[in-house]
């Protein structure tokens, strides 16, 4: 019986891992299709430096891909929410929302790391 819920929650991790790096290459289309002729010209910020759209639709996307898995449970989308919006600073740390295509999957991997890693054990208060 303990075995299940171990295997359950591996697949969860696998599932949350294969989500960000789905709703990170979404974010990336979405950038290269914005910049039509008719809109003006986009500026590039700096690293790290991200519109507050940008943040808004990474955090949303993020959690959109683990809604169904969380629905019923507060403290989980709580931490869901949480490890996206962990998961965003770690990127604008390195990258700004028009680099992300120059993100690694070691990128990815170190930072899902971290973020769960500060998720399970928060900072002392």
């Amino acid at each position: 019986m303990k075995k299940d819920k171990t295997d359950k929650k591996d697949s969860y991790g696998i599932y949350l891992f294969y989500g960000i790096l789905t709703a990170v290459i979404i974010i990336i289309a979405m950038l290269l299709t914005q910049n039509t002729p008719d809109k003006e010209p986009v500026i590039i910020p700096q690293s790290g430096r991200w519109s507050e759209e940008a943040d808004s639709s990474f955090v949303k996307m993020c959690f959109d891909k683990y809604k169904t898995q969380v629905k019923g449970d507060l403290e989980k989308q709580e931490n869901t929410k949480a490890f996206c919006r962990c998961m965003l600073e770690k990127i604008k740390t390195k990258y700004n929302e028009f680099e992300l295509r120059k993100m690694t999957d070691a990128d990815i991997k170190q930072w899902d790391t971290e973020c769960r890693n500060q998720l399970m054990k928060p900072a002392d208060k």
